[in-house]
């Protein structure tokens, strides 16, 4: 099962929104509920590229084929996105994930169906 967020799909539009709309800065949303701005920042891109569905619960932590991890992997290194834009444009949670994938692949390790790299240590 996936993780359960802190926060509601609901709560989550609402700061989006209230942010979009001119009437609140991130710090001040951000110090509201008690995050950081990163938070935030990454609620209102996953928001502006996928609308009201970007918070929808997810049943199950995603699994990613080999493939689908090389054609994020080439994305990034052609210069498509930074980090974060990559991991946005292709439904990625975390910016690390697609990081850790070009880790990997620039190491010359193979790429395989379902690999957990949230517990790959990556130094920057």
């Amino acid at each position: 099962m996936g993780r359960k967020s802190k926060f509601s799909k609901e709560q989550k539009i609402e700061i989006c929104r209230r942010y979009l709309d001119g009437s609140e800065s991130i710090s001040s949303l951000a110090e509201e509920i008690n995050v950081s701005k990163t938070t935030i920042e990454r609620w209102i891109r996953i928001f502006k590229a996928y609308g009201d569905s970007a918070f929808d619960e997810k049943p199950a932590n995603e699994s990613y084929t080999k493939e689908f991890k090389r054609k994020v992997v080439e994305a990034y290194l052609a210069g498509e996105g930074s980090l974060r834009d990559i991991a946005v444009k292709y439904k990625i949670p975390a910016c690390g994930t697609v990081l850790a994938w070009v880790k990997l692949y620039n190491d010359h390790i193979e790429l395989k169906d379902y690999l957990n790299t949230h517990n790959l240590q990556v130094t920057i």
